[in-house]
């Protein structure tokens, strides 16, 4: 009976504690309400901020697309450009064969180039011959050079047999009907400053004329 009566006053007790703050505006349903309103604003916002995430993603990796397809066409227009420059240089090559500006159509020297290889010291010297295409004659003959320059303040004239790395001596030869490209390593001495390239072409031919040209070290060397 005493149990009966405290759970009727407890219950009781309970409807008038609910019905106070109900009539002070609350309302578990209405907290529940806006709780789930709250809820979809925030699910809401969420959803915004993924959407803008995707967005940020995609135009990263649309700027960086369009920075490698920028490089790719950059890089294939420089490639497309040194073949252009190269084959403009072959196509004079071959012309100042068949028609030299000079008018000279007998065996020349057509370029000459030294360039360093592995070393301050170590260099490679190529030697272009060539004759005009008219001359439809086969040209032979040997090449000599010798490098003059200061060392220790002395003027000095250095031959194949002081430059050559591997000892061998022997004069470059050349043959060919239209042209041909030559080439030696070199080794300077150490402090040795070139200054000048002397070559000279000695054909084999009863007729042919020796030539001897001198080529400024600074204007040749790559």
């Amino acid at each position: 009976m005493y149990l009966i009566s405290a759970v009727v006053l407890a219950s009781g007790g309970y409807l008038l504690y609910e019905f106070g703050r109900l009539q002070g505006g609350y309302s578990a349903l209405n907290q529940q309400k806006e709780r789930i309103e709250v809820e979809a604003v925030l699910a809401e916002r969420d959803e915004s901020i993924d959407e803008l995430q995707r967005q940020l993603t995609l135009l990263e990796i649309s700027k960086e697309i369009d920075r490698i397809t920028y490089d790719e066409v950059e890089k294939t227009l420089n490639q497309l450009q040194a073949r252009v420059q190269a084959q403009d240089e072959e196509l004079a090559f071959y012309k100042e064969i068949i028609s030299p500006q000079d008018g000279v159509t007998g065996l020349r020297i057509h370029n000459l180039e030294v360039s360093s290889v592995d070393s301050a010291q170590r260099y490679k010297l190529r030697v272009v011959l060539a004759q005009a295409i008219v001359q439809d004659q086969l040209a032979t003959g040997i090449v000599k050079f010798n490098i003059a320059g200061t060392q220790d303040g002395q003027m000095l004239d250095l031959d194949l047999r002081d430059l050559a790395p591997d000892g061998d001596t022997d004069d470059l030869t050349y043959t060919f009907r239209y042209f041909q490209s030559l080439e030696q390593e070199l080794i300077l001495p150490v402090g040795f400053e070139p200054d000048w390239v002397n070559v000279e072409i000695w054909p084999r031919e009863p007729e042919g004329e020796r030539i001897s040209q001198s080529f400024r070290w600074m204007s040749i060397a790559t």
